[in-house]
């Protein structure tokens, strides 16, 4: 008994090292940055030699303010910087830049300062030290231009070496091999928050793949285990099958589930689950929460996404998809499993309730310690579940269904939750107790009593 709550605990710190990556990899929240101009769309070329270079073109779709005539982006202080221009009729003009760090200022030129619609093209070396077998690139490494904040469509071609394979977000729409090089081709034409990059020794991985209704699934694994390769494929196809039907159609034509030995939880970008080996020892006991989480969050945090640290980010970035992973839950195990996992969180939170640790729902900043964990972990799905007893289930999955429709591949903010929820408050009472509750700390008033269920 006393090693299963060990196993517990444990699971509940990769869980929380989860959430965290979720959403920002290498950042911090003093690096936002606010501007008038927005990244509609990236076109990157890359290219690895033999010299351990990623040769990067990257072409940005920017949309501006007609006034604004200077911005910052944000790029690794490590990439070499050969041109930055701007295509003008059918000409390339220089863009004049500064630097500082990772910090980019681009001036924008008289010629063409008026257009709201710019293309901008980065030509720049990026190294990547020599490849053991794996080299993983995010968002926090700064590989390519971005605006922290901001969400984007792309295309990305890259070419490697014939020993190496590449994986990104998004769908792979080719690949074909040419004279020196292999060619891959990844695309997601709806928006996504960061764009991954991971080079592989062919032959480093065990790859596996399931047919999961339309949609793919690919595993790609250290572990040599067939039962629990299956198993790991079949716990996904059937927490997708559940959000696909309770939710909405998947957005993208396949899901890249990548063992990485280095991490201890999992990243989650949109459509790419990168799942550190420690996480395989709980999936060989049965227990799949982080796995059936990060599906989840597939639909709310990277299929919609939230306005990067504006007002209720965490509650809708992890206790919203929590509590989708425990409706799943519901479904496939039943109503008694379903109210134990909902309290084991909430009891996790009771240790620490009104205690100098505990701080509203509303208030956590980041997920950055434990007691946070257990306040937007095991409190902000609490919260729900009360709210779902006073407008029902029924509203409750059209209210989530209505919010996947309309904000699939957009930003999704507080004040639009809390406007949906609106729709469902036939009374008007529901709203103003759910702010109260994420609003004070300590255990919340009920809204409803569970046998109303």
């Amino acid at each position: 008994m006393l090693r299963i709550k060990t196993m517990i605990k444990q699971l509940f710190k990769l869980l929380i090292l989860s959430l965290a990556l979720l959403t920002i990899c290498q950042c911090s929240k003093e690096v936002l940055i606010l501007s008038q101009i927005e990244v509609k769309a990236y076109d990157i070329n890359v290219n690895l030699d033999l010299n351990n270079l990623l040769n990067v073109n990257a072409n940005l779709e920017i949309l501006k303010e007609d006034s604004i005539d200077n911005f910052e982006l944000l790029l690794s202080s490590d990439a070499k910087i050969e041109s930055i221009k701007s295509k003008i009729k059918n000409d390339w003009i220089d863009i004049p830049y500064t630097r500082n760090k990772d910090t980019l200022v681009l001036t924008i030129p008289s010629e063409i300062v008026s257009n709201r619609e710019l293309i901008i093209e980065f030509n720049y070396t990026f190294p990547t030290g020599k490849i053991k077998d794996v080299l993983y690139l995010d968002r926090g490494h700064r590989w390519y231009p971005l605006i922290l904040d901001q969400i984007a469509r792309f295309k990305l071609i890259a070419e490697v070496p014939f020993e190496y394979e590449v994986f990104s977000v998004g769908d792979l729409i080719g690949r074909k091999k040419l004279n020196k090089h292999s060619q891959f081709r990844w695309e997601s034409t709806i928006p996504v928050f960061k764009l991954s990059l991971i080079i592989v020794k062919t032959g480093y991985y065990q790859k596996t793949y399931k047919e999961c209704n339309s949609k793919e699934i690919y595993f790609y694994s250290l572990i040599k285990d067939k039962e629990i390769i299956e198993e790991v494929l079949s716990e996904a196809c059937n927490t997708m099958k559940f959000f696909n039907e309770h939710i909405g159609e998947y957005h993208h034509n396949q899901l890249t589930i990548i063992e990485f030995p280095e991490f201890q939880g999992t990243n989650i970008a949109t459509s790419l689950l990168i799942i550190g080996s420690p996480l395989f020892d709980f999936f060989k006991k049965g227990y799949y929460e982080n796995l059936h989480f990060s599906i989840a969050c597939q639909w709310i945090a990277a299929g919609t996404f939230n306005k990067l640290f504006g007002k209720g980010f965490w509650f809708l970035q992890i206790s919203l998809p929590h509590y989708l992973r425990l409706m799943c839950l519901r479904q496939t195990k039943g109503e008694d499993a379903y109210i134990k996992a909902l309290e084991k969180g909430f009891d996790a939170y009771k240790e620490i309730s009104n205690s100098d640790t505990d701080v509203p729902v509303i208030d956590v900043d980041f997920p950055n310690t434990p007691e946070k964990g257990k306040i937007i972990y095991g409190k902000g799905p609490y919260i729900i579940d009360k709210v779902c007893i006073q407008i029902g289930e029924k509203n409750w999955e059209k209210l989530i269904k209505d919010i996947y429709k309309d904000f699939k591949g957009r930003i999704f903010t507080y004040n639009d939750f809390i406007n949906y929820l609106s729709k469902y408050d036939k009374d008007g009472t529901c709203v103003p107790k759910f702010e109260k509750m994420l609003s004070e700390k300590g255990i919340p008033d009920n809204l409803g009593e569970i046998d109303e269920r």
